[in-house]
């Protein structure tokens, strides 16, 4: 017989089963409650979109010229770049190397980088800035190397290169220029906004990248065919620097047969520039700035031919060219004379002049003398034809360039 006492309580437990039920049925038919968020309109600084400004300088050497640069968010550039020029105007250099004890005393050495002097950090309440300081071996031609190299800095704030005599930049005033008449110290200013960054990336990585110390990577994904992509961004630009003075990279991976012939992939001449190649003329060194280029004479001491476009006045040109021959700046009445005595004749169509410039000590056969013509063009452009070796080549191809000046089309 069941217990009495059981049977009683069943509905009694079902009954509060059911309530409960319903008061959660209840409950999830409720709407939840609303919450309001304040939610800033203004972008944060960091998020905030800004140019980017790169100051630098390049220092020269008797073989290397010195680059101290630094880039960052114009804001915090423009915070330190008074210091910056004063501390540049007045390195000095100890056997070659620059003696950077005259470093603010705020400014904190950084971490060893690759292909790097020095590195120092540079506070600032917008950004913690980067000073790299590196060198490399100079070219003969400092116009020409200095204008590769700003070149190249302006691309990376989203410039296009500048034909500009030293690419839009400047001569600065610099406590070791006496000794350098020939290369000039030179200040490079250049803002703009890089293309493939956003906004956090002003300085090529990530908004705090620059605060940890470490080396900044590209934020950008590495292109298959860049052998250098992944690299850090401070090897990046220091290849990026070798490839610009004319030193060849070693290839990612030898190739297992070889071509059959390497001038297949020798640059080629402008094709919007016409010649007759005098013969023994052979072909030069290329680069970006070059319509073309020839070497001359003897393979152990041969002449350097360039043709180039560029501005500068002519004045300014000459006179540093007879800095380069000589060793120092020249006296105003020598240049003077030097452009009294300039040939005058007819080169694609355009009148031009030819100088030979020589040094003044004429018993060394072998002292660097510039044989160079000037052709102007339309916008304060000129076309340059350069010849640089020994007196001697540079006497010895005096018909072969006369005849190259004459057959030149352009």
């Amino acid at each position: 017989m069941p217990d009495s006492r059981w049977t009683s309580c069943v509905p009694i437990l079902a009954s509060l089963w059911c309530i409960g039920l319903l008061s959660v049925l209840a409950g999830c038919s409720q709407e939840a409650p609303i919450i309001t968020y304040q939610v800033p309109t203004k972008m944060p600084a960091v998020l905030a979109a800004e140019d980017t400004r790169t100051i630098a300088a390049i220092l020269p050497q008797k073989d290397q010229a010195w680059f101290f640069k630094i880039m960052g968010r114009k804001s915090a550039v423009d915070s330190i770049d008074d210091t910056f020029r004063e501390f540049v105007e007045n390195i000095e250099f100890e056997d070659g190397k620059p003696n950077l004890d005259s470093v603010p005393a705020d400014w904190r050495k950084g971490a060893d980088r690759t292909m790097r002097f020095a590195s120092y950090d540079i506070n600032t309440p917008v950004q913690q800035l980067d000073l790299s300081v590196s060198q490399l071996s100079r070219m003969d031609d400092w116009s020409e190397f200095v204008v590769m190299n700003v070149n190249r800095w302006r691309k990376q704030v989203g410039l296009s290169d500048s034909k500009e005599e030293w690419a839009s930049a400047e001569t600065m005033t610099w406590s070791g220029s006496d000794e350098f008449a020939d290369a000039p110290a030179i200040w490079v200013d250049v803002t703009g906004r890089p293309t493939d960054s956003g906004p956090p990336m002003m300085a090529g990585g990530a908004p705090f990248a620059s605060m940890a110390g470490g080396p900044k990577t590209s934020s950008t994904a590495p292109a298959a065919s860049d052998p250098h992509a992944g690299l850090p961004r401070d090897a990046q630009e220091a290849i990026e620097q070798a490839k610009a003075s004319g030193k060849s990279m070693p290839a990612p991976k030898e190739k297992a047969f070889p071509k059959a012939s390497d001038s297949d992939d020798a640059p080629k001449s402008d094709p919007a520039l016409d010649f007759d190649r005098p013969e023994g003329w052979r072909d030069g060194r290329m680069s970006m700035m070059r319509m073309a280029a020839f070497n001359a004479g003897p393979e152990e001491t041969s002449a350097e031919i360039t043709v180039i476009t560029a501005g500068g006045d002519l004045r300014g040109n000459v006179a540093r060219w007879m800095g380069q021959v000589e060793g120092g700046q020249p006296d105003d009445a020598d240049v003077d004379e030097a452009l009294e005595s300039a040939e005058k004749l007819t080169v694609a169509g355009r009148d031009a002049q030819r100088f030979i410039l020589q040094p003044k000590d004429k018993s060394d056969d072998q002292a660097s003398s510039i044989d160079a013509t000037i052709v102007p063009l339309e916008n304060d452009f000129s076309l340059f034809i350069k010849m640089v070796g020994p007196a001697d080549v540079i006497a010895d191809q005096d018909e072969a360039m006369r005849s190259f000046l004459k057959s030149l089309k352009y």
